[in-house]
């Protein structure tokens, strides 16, 4: 093959020059590929920054802006997921509180039908007194006196005022840290045996009852204070305001320190009870009498009722005894109504239990008890027969007097206000004001008996107001009662003094 200057190419050199052509075209192809291919990449602004910064180097300032930013996000994050919790937990505090106050509410409207009307119309006509229906349900629980104690602050001890002597002396007697007077050895006990604070009612407090406690004394607020778990917002609270005291290095302080005192907060996370910054609770704790308050320096340890949420119902009758068998209460929520002073609890009652001995009056009842226990199994479901008896009667309300029906608030009451209530709960609707029955009841452990005796007290209220015993009518008769007894009296003393002093009408100076 000859070249342009007529020179003779090999057919080696020829195919060498293809080859390269070919190559060169190929090159050019991906490169035209590669530039197409990098026109369609996307460049952010954050790759460009970040290319500049690794050339040039952080700025200092500049990235420790950057992190307070994200700090600053990361703490309003937390801030707001605490502040939704703590709307939640408000929430659900309010919904409960709500709930046990209108229980508390429908339970009393349900009581004042009975009230006042008398039981025993049947049992007056079959001649017998002891129990509607005549079921025995044992003895009388016992009854326990509160006796007078007081605390020994140079000393540490605790005495009981012991009863007057013939010649007017009183002499006090030591008493053991747990409650026991004499000798420590004497109390042996029992399996399942407990303490817990109690509180006197008047009237008799069952399973199932609800009860609504305004609380505003330093030894109350102090105890449920402890009784009450702490919600998170109490617990944060609490700490601020345990480190605001630590500055002052005093007796006093540290005292207070220990007792572990918390801030009580309402429902609507505003309202609440530092008990940190009360003087009257100081004077509680240190038994100083610059308030006309119970002290409480000396008592019992209370770290057994810490976080238990739960406090006894027991009786009280009109002699300052309490009777011997009682109800455990469980607090069902709590709210600060006025702001620093008042504390509003709503309870439930869940178990019974028996007193064995009273550990301390003062400056709150605490009592040594044990379980009560059914002998059979109790059944879940409720007392139909008794609810349908008691249903009855508010079905023969609703006719004979509607007006007080209206009055009350039960006009619409239907079988749904007793659906699923069992013996204890009908009870606490009925025997309000029968407080002798409602503690025999108590103190039973046969729940067909106790079932028994509901029966024949709905039937026995059924036909008090059929004889035309209404609440009203029976009120009413027992006001012109009580005037007459109070007129006889009246009489009775006019005529004894009367005879004492001659005759006033002047009839001896008559001569016939």
């Amino acid at each position: 093959m000859w070249d342009a200057f007529r020179r003779n190419r090999s057919t080696e050199d020829v195919s060498t020059s293809r080859d390269a052509r070919e190559n060169d075209d190929d090159g050019a192809a991906r490169a035209k590929g590669g530039a197409l291919t990098a026109t369609k990449r996307t460049i952010k602004a954050e790759d460009s920054i970040n290319a500049l910064s690794a050339l040039l180097g952080d700025d200092e300032r500049e990235r420790a802006e950057r992190e307070k930013e994200l700090e600053a996000d990361a703490r309003r994050a937390t801030e707001l997921s605490r502040d939704k919790a703590d709307r939640e937990l408000r929430e659900t505090r309010k919904k409960a509180f709500t709930r046990a106050n209108k229980a508390t509410d429908r339970i009393q409207r349900l009581q004042a039908v009975f009230l006042d009307v008398p039981l025993g119309m049947l049992d007056f006509q079959t001649l017998r007194d002891k129990t509607p229906g005549g079921e025995d349900l044992g003895a009388e629980p016992n009854w326990f006196k509160l006796p007078v104690e007081m605390f020994d602050k140079v000393t540490g001890e605790r005495f009981v005022l012991e009863e007057e002597d013939e010649d007017g002396s009183v002499s006090l007697a030591p008493k053991n840290a747990d409650g026991s007077e004499g000798k420590a050895d004497e109390i042996v006990r029992l399996p399942g045996e407990f303490q817990v604070p109690c509180i006197p009612y008047p009237f008799v407090a069952t399973p199932g009852s609800y009860v609504r406690l305004n609380l505003f004394e330093p030894r109350w607020l102090t105890l449920f204070s402890k009784l009450i778990p702490p919600t998170p917002g109490d617990e944060a609270a609490t700490a601020a305001s345990t480190s605001a005291v630590q500055a002052v290095k005093t007796d006093e302080e540290e005292f207070r320190q220990a007792t572990g005192r918390r801030v009580l907060r309402g429902l609507d996370g505003k309202q609440k009870i530092d008990l940190n910054t009360l003087p009257i609770i100081d004077a509680y704790e240190t038994g100083e009498r610059t308030f006309d308050i119970v002290p409480g320096f000396g008592r019992l340890p209370e770290d057994e009722f810490v976080n238990t949420n739960a406090f006894g119902a027991v009786f009280r009758g009109l002699d300052g005894q309490i009777a011997g068998v009682g109800t455990m209460m469980n607090v069902q929520s709590h709210d600060v109504v006025v702001d620093g002073r008042l504390l509003s609890v709503c309870a439930k009652g869940e178990k019974r239990f028996k007193i064995l001995r009273v550990a301390q009056t003062e400056p709150y009842i605490i009592v040594d008890a044990v379980p009560i226990e059914d002998t059979a199994p109790t059944s879940e479901s409720g007392d139909l027969a008794s609810v349908d008896a008691v249903n009855e009667v508010f079905d023969l309300m609703k006719k004979v007097d509607p007006y007080y029906m209206e009055a009350i608030g039960l006009d619409n009451v239907s079988k749904r206000d007793l659906k699923d209530m069992n013996e204890f709960d009908l009870a606490n609707v009925m025997l309000y004001s029968h407080p002798t029955l409602a503690l025999r009841l108590l103190a039973c452990d046969d729940v067909e008996k106790r079932r028994r005796v509901i029966l024949a007290s709905a039937k026995s209220f059924k036909k008090a107001i059929e004889l035309g015993f209404t609440p009203r009518k029976s009120r009413l008769l027992t006001t012109i009662v009580n005037f007459g007894l109070l007129f006889t009296l009246g009489f009775v003393i006019l005529s004894i003094k009367s005879a004492l002093d001659g005759d006033a009408s002047g009839l001896d100076n008559i001569n016939f």
